[in-house]
């Protein structure tokens, strides 16, 4: 979905351009793809390793002292690869695939603690919409602070209601979050290695199964205002 023209910016990671992965024959890859786990089940169920795995890129790329959550010698689509490898040992898929918001967050703190970080995730579960309590403006908030943090927001989507540039059932990763002509709050996505948008507004009012978001800070950079998330 191409970006809309005269978009106000509200809130967006600091520096998106770390996100890019060079390609052996393509384009740089902005977060990694799905598709480049060798076996079929992983490229099937693999969304949410592979979201993990951009959102700890991104930290490891931002924070000098986080450099080393990035285990891979380069920041090649190979090299990448070995590391989506070694988080799906961290953030595995069931036969339901990455389908709770707890299942990410803590493979994400047991890979982090691994290598001597202590990160603290929040975590905000959205109802289906029978049940949604209607107030998408605190769940705006919750994304806007992870990403006033300077940390892509990981966002489980499990039914993409009316959309359609978002697969249901799947996990990306907010970068940023902008307001369209029509007032409708936009996130800008890094989803199968590509950099897209999708209107979060539409969403909210059309997906029947909801999901969740999930954003991580370090602890020292954590705080009570900063991280009201439930869940």
């Amino acid at each position: 979905m191409p970006e809309p023209e005269n978009n106000q910016i509200s809130a967006g990671i600091l520096q998106p351009e770390l996100l890019l992965i060079s390609g052996q024959e393509t384009a740089a890859a902005f977060g990694c793809d799905q598709d480049w786990y060798p076996e079929h089940w992983q490229r099937q169920a693999g969304c949410g390793p592979c979201t993990a795995a951009t959102v700890l890129y991104y930290l490891s790329r931002s924070r000098l002292h986080l450099d080393h959550l990035y285990s891979a010698s380069s920041h090649s689509q190979e090299d990448f690869t070995s590391f989506m490898g070694e988080i799906w040992h961290y953030v595995t898929p069931g036969r339901m695939g990455v389908n709770e918001a707890s299942i990410l967050a803590d493979g994400v703190y047991r890979y982090a603690a691994q290598h001597q970080v202590s990160l603290h995730a929040s975590v905000y579960e959205i109802l289906n919409r029978q049940q949604r309590d209607g107030n998408f403006a605190e769940f705006v908030t919750f994304i806007r602070q992870g990403l006033m943090q300077d940390s892509p927001v990981a966002f489980l989507n499990l039914s993409n209601g009316s959309l359609n540039n978002l697969d249901s059932w799947h996990w990306v990763a907010i970068t940023e979050l902008q307001t369209g002509q029509d007032s409708d709050l936009l996130a800008t996505i890094a989803d199968s290695g590509e950099r897209k948008v999708i209107n979060l507004s539409e969403w909210y009012r059309s997906s029947w199964l909801g999901g969740a978001a999930v954003w991580f800070s370090v602890d020292s950079e954590s705080s009570p205002a900063a991280n009201p998330g439930r869940g």
